[in-house]
């Protein structure tokens, strides 16, 4: 099966989709998770230091399921855009292409 097939393509769509929809349930296992390691899953236990460790967990956790989600798409968008020959990277510019992009032009 080649590299290229329309299943491999759904497959990275499949999982970006999956990825946007099951992120916010992950985060919210992650405050779980903390909160149950404190043992104050009680929201009234909660004191002012807890919630801002919560708080630091929630923000590394968004930041690392925000990243994954990033390279799955862009992994998904280079591969929609290889056979082109374009970069879908907007830090590149044109002058920075390699030499067989600008010669596929």
């Amino acid at each position: 099966m080649s590299d290229d097939s329309p299943l491999t393509d759904r497959f990275w769509l499949v999982l970006t989709a999956a990825l946007l929809v099951v992120m916010p349930a992950l985060t919210l296992l992650v405050a779980y998770v903390a909160l149950a390691a404190t043992r104050s899953v009680i929201i009234e236990q909660i004191t002012l230091v807890e919630a801002v460790e919560l708080y630091l967990v929630e923000l590394v956790a968004f930041t690392a399921f925000s990243y994954l989600l990033y390279r799955v798409t862009m992994y998904t968008v280079n591969r929609q855009k290889g056979s082109t020959g374009e970069s879908a990277d907007p830090a590149v510019k044109p002058s920075e292409r390699t030499e067989g992009e600008a010669d596929s032009r």
